[in-house]
């Protein structure tokens, strides 16, 4: 049986997102110099936050792709001015779908996956609309600013170098730095 490569891409990103979980929980073990006990009610809510929003972001890097493909046909001639139909040539990159892709995955993206992001974890714990709406005032602009120290080098990267069959997983990896953080910073 195969698995449809969103759900792959989606178990991927919750098992990451609860290793990063545990991560920051010894981080924050460590820090405070005692025994580590994971809090499973954060542990859980951190996967669960990843099962719901992984879908959105793998559909999200497929219509990006769609929309603003990154490949075009190779532009090699060969002498006579023909296309040259060779092998190992990849298409050409297209560098205005590509700096489109990075700028509205930086600005449209990330705003909607930080606040999607702020209203599940409210949700999940429990917390009423006024407080959700609070914290999205309060760690919308920080949780943004700190991603652009990270998320646009693997924006660049991403649509530059990896197959858009494995974006998700590279966000994914690079997002155990992120998860991290974002657990230290919640509580």
């Amino acid at each position: 049986m195969t698995v449809p490569p969103i759900a792959k891409a989606t178990l991927q990103a919750a098992l990451i997102n609860a290793a990063s979980n545990v991560l920051a929980q010894g981080i924050k073990a460590y820090r405070a110099d005692i025994p580590i006990e994971i809090d499973l009610e954060s542990l859980a809510h951190f996967t669960t936050c990843a099962f719901i929003t992984s879908p959105l972001g793998y559909l999200w890097l497929g219509s990006l792709e769609a929309w603003f493909p990154g490949r075009g046909e190779s532009k090699k001639k060969n002498a006579m001015g023909e296309k040259k139909h060779d092998e190992q040539s990849q298409p050409a990159l297209n560098v205005t779908n590509t700096l489109a892709k990075i700028v509205i995955d930086q600005s449209v993206g990330g705003a909607w996956n930080t606040a999607l992001f702020i209203v599940t974890m409210g949700m999940l714990r429990g917390l009423s609309y006024d407080t959700i709406v609070e914290q999205i005032e309060t760690d919308f602009w920080p949780i943004m600013l700190a991603g652009f120290k990270l998320w646009p080098l693997v924006s660049i990267l991403n649509f530059t170098v990896v197959p858009a069959d494995r974006r998700m997983l590279v966000g994914s990896l690079f997002g155990v730095v992120w998860a991290v953080y974002l657990s230290l910073m919640s509580g």
